[in-house]
């Protein structure tokens, strides 16, 4: 693993590279979903993240070790997902947070997740909502360290499997910056 990291914003070059990602990592939730869980396709992926980046309210980074995808974060202003859109225009909601397994451990996620924070806190938004599979207990603890907390009960997110959201405020960029 190589110290020379390369964190940079996702561009439209990077999408196939990106949905590969995100679908090889769905592809490991069949440990603890249910037999007949499917993932989404990777059209699908496809579509949302094309979608996704040509939209101005899109923040997306990515990390590189060399050539290599490492890792990437992703988010949307809450009000504009999908499913169960905010109320408000205060919550960022984070669509994406993957890193590779040979790099879990390295401190890649964290990184990531601070870069989006930041990037959400610099756009005005005071706090952070995402999704998280309920049987993923290696992110939901990560989340749970990084300061997010567990909002109500398990829901059906529609991709089959249980759902929990987790929500943390976010700091001012003033406050963090005196």
């Amino acid at each position: 693993m190589s110290s020379a990291f390369e964190f940079r914003p996702i561009v439209h070059d990077d999408i196939d590279e990106v949905v590969a990602a995100v679908c090889d990592a769905f592809t490991r939730y069949r440990a603890f979903a249910p037999a007949d869980w499917e993932p989404p396709s990777p059209a699908d992926e496809d579509r949302r993240l094309k979608e996704s980046i040509g939209d101005p309210s899109f923040w997306g980074g990515l990390v590189r070790d060399g050539e290599a995808l490492v890792g990437h974060a992703t988010f949307i202003p809450a009000a504009r997902h999908s499913f169960r859109p905010e109320q408000d225009d205060s919550s960022a909601h984070l669509l994406h947070l993957f890193v590779k397994p040979d790099y879990w451990g390295s401190g890649i996620a964290a990184q990531l997740l601070s870069n989006a924070t930041h990037a959400a806190t610099r756009r005005g938004f005071t706090a952070m909502r995402l999704f998280v599979a309920a049987g993923q207990a290696r992110a939901r603890g990560f989340y749970e360290r990084e300061g997010s907390v567990a909002a109500g009960e398990p829901f059906e997110f529609g991709f089959g499997l249980p759902t929990v959201e987790y929500r943390r405020d976010l700091e001012p960029e003033s406050r963090r910056l005196g």
